[in-house]
């Protein structure tokens, strides 16, 4: 049985996203989830378009840091909120990275509810198993 989660720690200049899941992948889809959920409510939403990206970072936290900040890309330049997200590790010959998938829906198709966030600040991130779960942490300035 998979467990995991996310949410969102509102503060004065900024928000705390937080997540926690039983594998690295479903734990930085979830960190995803809890990044857009601090700005959109989406319902049912069927993803109409579709990203996907392959990463390969020296540490998870940059590795983390760098899916945040594609997803806020996507948001800012191609007005593309995701929806929906998978995360698989790559094997074979490009194993170590990890390949993300984000299904997306136009900016103007979700209910806005917050600000949407600028970048993801490079202190005080984490992502790790701690307890014998994945869990991860990152401050986004909205």
């Amino acid at each position: 049985m998979v467990s995991g989660g996310h949410r969102a720690v509102p503060r004065a200049a900024d928000i705390a996203v937080e997540a926690w899941a039983d594998s690295r992948e479903e734990c930085l889809a979830e960190e995803v989830r809890a990044l857009v959920d601090i700005f959109a409510r989406f319902h049912d939403a069927v993803p109409d378009d579709s990203v996907e990206f392959a990463l390969m970072e020296e540490t998870d936290e940059t590795l983390l840091v760098a899916v945040l900040n594609e997803v806020i890309y996507q948001i800012e330049t191609y007005g593309r909120v995701a929806v929906d997200v998978s995360v698989d590790e790559r094997t074979g010959a490009t194993q170590g990275q990890i390949e993300v998938r984000l299904g997306t829906v136009p900016l103007a198709a979700v209910d806005q509810v917050g600000t949407v966030p600028k970048a993801v600040a490079l202190h005080g991130v984490r992502f790790g198993r701690e307890a014998g779960m994945w869990r991860a942490h990152a401050t986004v300035d909205v």
